[in-house]
Parts: C-alpha cells; sequence; structure tokens
C-alpha cells in the first residue's frame, strides 16, 4: 500500500516484474488526500498545519485490494502496521473474496508491523529472490525470515499532528516544540510506533539514532531513509553512516503522503537490515 514510500519499480531487471500502490487517504477537514503518484504533500501539510480539528487516515478497501490483485497469478502484498491501519485486513478480505469467486492466485499478504523504508527494503528483497528464480513458496519462506532482520527508526521535530489527535498532551508538544526536542521513536515487535528518546538538537538525535541502529546490530546492511521536506539532514545522517560503513548502500528519498502526515515537516523514517538479513 502507499505507506510504502516508492511510486514505481525502477531497480527490477525484468518487465515481468509487475508493481502497483493501492492508496490510503489523508482527510484533513473536508479536504480529502490520495496517497498516489503526484500528490502535492507540501499543500497537504499547510492544509494540516492550518487545521485546527482532527485529521484521519483511510486504510484502501478490499475492493481496492482486490482490483491491485487481479493482473498477478504470484503476488506479494505489502501492507502498513495492522496496528496503525486496517489496510493489511483489508488485503486479507480481499484474497478470502477471490477465492470464494474461485478465482485461484497464489498471494502472501505481508504486514510489515512497519511503514515507509522499512516496506521499500523488502520491496527491494522481493525483487531480489524473484529474480533469482524463486518459486512463490521460496520467496514467501525467504521474506518471512528476512522480516525478522530489518529495523525502522523515525524522528520528529514536530508533534502539532500528535496533538490534535490526541496521541500527546499539548503541554508536553508544546514543550517539545518550544525546546527544539526531537523524538526519536522506533516500530516495535507489535507494530506500534514507541518513544526512546526525547533528544535537544539536531546533531544530536541523529548521532542517538546512528548508536541505535548499532545497538540493533546494523552492521553495513542496506539503509533507506524517507525524508519530509529534510533532504538536508537526511543526506548528513546518510553521510554519518557511511562514514562508519563505507559499502553501505544507503538510498535516501522523500516520503509519500501516509508518511508525510505520520512524520509531518522535516520528519525522518529510516529503514535498516541488522546482522543476519542477507539471505
Amino acid at each position: 500500500d502507499s505507506s510504502c514510500d516508492l511510486r514505481e519499480l525502477t531497480f527490477a531487471h525484468t518487465e515481468e516484474i509487475g508493481f502497483a500502490v493501492v492508496s490510503l487517504k489523508i482527510i484533513v477537514g473536508e479536504r480529502e488526500f490520495v496517497d498516489e503518484k503526484g500528490l502535492d504533500t507540501v499543500e497537504m501539510l499547510e492544509v494540516m498545519e492550518n487545521h485546527h480539528g482532527k485529521t484521519s487516515s483511510s486504510a484502501p478497501n478490499a475492493g481496492e485490494w482486490k482490483k491491485a490483485f487481479a493482473d498477478g497469478e504470484n503476488v506479494f502484498a505489502i501492507t502498513i502496521s495492522g496496528a496503525l491501519s486496517g489496510s493489511a485486513a483489508g488485503a486479507h478480505t480481499a484474497r478470502h473474496l477471490l477465492e470464494q469467486e474461485g478465482i485461484n492466485k497464489n498471494i502472501k499478504i505481508i504486514d510489515s508491523l512497519s511503514t515507509g523504508p522499512e516496506m521499500t527494503l523488502y520491496v527491494e528483497k522481493l525483487v531480489e529472490y524473484i529474480e533469482q528464480g524463486l518459486s512463490f513458496e521460496e520467496v514467501s519462506a525467504k521474506i518471512d525470515k528476512y522480516a525478522k532482520n530489518v529495523r525502522l527508526l523515525y524522528v520528529l521535530e514536530s508533534l502539532d499532528n500528535l496533538i490534535k489527535n490526541g496521541r500527546v498532551s499539548k503541554l508536553e508538544g508544546g514543550l517539545a516544540g518550544l525546546l527544539g526536542i526531537r523524538i526519536l521513536g522506533t516500530a516495535s515487535n507489535e507494530g506500534t510506533l514507541d518513544l526512546l528518546h526525547k533528544c535537544r538538537g539536531q546533531k544530536k538525535v541523529y548521532d542517538h539514532m546512528l548508536n541505535r541502529m548499532i545497538e540493533d546490530g546494523f552492521d553495513g546492511g542496506r539503509v533507506v531513509i524517507s525524508h519530509c521536506l529534510n533532504e538536508q539532514w537526511a543526506e548528513y545522517l546518510k553521510t554519518k553512516i557511511k562514514e562508519k560503513f563505507a559499502s553501505c548502500k544507503v538510498t535516501v528519498m522523500p516520503t509519500g503522503g501516509l508518511c508525510s502526515y505520520y512524520a509531518q515537516r522535516h520528519g525522518i523514517l529510516l529503514g535498516y537490515e541488522i546482522s543476519g538479513a542477507v539471505l
């Protein structure tokens, strides 16, 4: 689904691998933003920042997933964490509907228990396995093992959206903004977004992020950094990673609509492989 920031597949070496994005939607007052290629995330963020009420997101329904499944015989569907959205449930319902209709397809639904750049790592690894000529069953088994060795960290500079939706108190969120505090968090094993540290200063929070990666077992595997209008600090983080792990492949990309909604302006999400991920 569109919580993965990829909008097209540019790294596949064969046209036999199809790629489709099933869109989530962001609702801000009476405005609805469809998270698809071409979405103006700057406009969406400006509308969010000027809106004083609650905002929300909506998951793709079973019909939208079913349509996405139509063109493939072997399908791998990667969703945002089921703890954050009903997207995975919609995908499972779509598969069940196809089975009821007697349409036989191999469909593997992968609840990432995460979002954004960690999902991009899944896509890259799936393409790698498929291009090796592995069967659907072999790819399914390998991606399950791979999932145990990827992680997500994030840095938030603004808590405004979390305050509006009652996730953080106005006092706590206001103090964070006034004191220049950044939030470092992670996707838990249960797929929730958990707070790790509150850091004052940008360099300090990104140093904490790199240290946490190493504590988790990062030893130079693949990294994907998604940023919400914050390419400067995304590139800073890339440089710091490559100073320690020169041969590490680090990809930097902008966040799509859903991840921009969560990360907000200047937020950064980072997906990375830990030791054991190369299968």
